[in-house]
């Protein structure tokens, strides 16, 4: 295989990852807004409190999926912009293209911020959702629970934080 040829099939291979990526990270926005306010809604009216208690940890999960496949196409068009492209002469290549206006990622920073704010704010009404169904049946654990739920939103504000700028942007 030639080194053109090569190269070809990275780009086409890593589009493809990209694509795949968007698609699950489509399927991840879907199933949240979908589910969890269904599941939420269902888990407290049939006070089915375990199932309540779960619900944050679900959403955080989801939250962490979505920034693993941002995560992963970012990387992916770092990889381009640094090591396809730049084989590619005379042309405007996409990566380029898109780092050459910051206003070309102003949609993906939007987008990506939208999503992990609903889904917080998903977090945060599960937990006192959460909170206030523990209270019903084990008041005496109720601290315990809510330091719980405001460790794993920590967390998550602290992920967040260190991925913040690889998944907004590939500079």
């Amino acid at each position: 295989m030639s080194v053109e040829e090569f190269m070809k099939q990275q780009y086409i291979t890593l589009r493809d990852e990209i694509r795949a990526s968007k698609g699950r990270i489509f399927l991840i926005m879907i199933l949240g807004t979908l589910f969890i306010p269904a599941a939420g809604y269902a888990a407290i009216a049939t006070s089915a409190v375990f199932a309540a208690a779960s619900m944050p940890f679900v959403v955080l999960v989801l939250m962490l999926a979505f920034v693993m496949e941002q995560n992963s196409i970012i990387r992916a068009g770092t990889y381009l912009k640094n090591h396809v492209e730049p084989h590619i002469e005379g042309l405007t290549t996409w990566e380029h293209w898109l780092e050459s206006n910051n206003a070309l990622r102003d949609t993906d920073r939007y987008f990506f911020g939208s999503f992990l704010l609903v889904f917080f704010l998903f977090y945060a009404v599960g937990s006192g959702s959460a909170i206030e169904a523990m209270m019903k049946d084990w008041p005496q654990h109720v601290y315990y629970v809510g330091a719980t739920y405001v460790i794993g939103g920590i967390w998550f504000v602290i992920v967040l934080m260190r991925h913040w700028h690889a998944c907004t942007s590939t500079d």
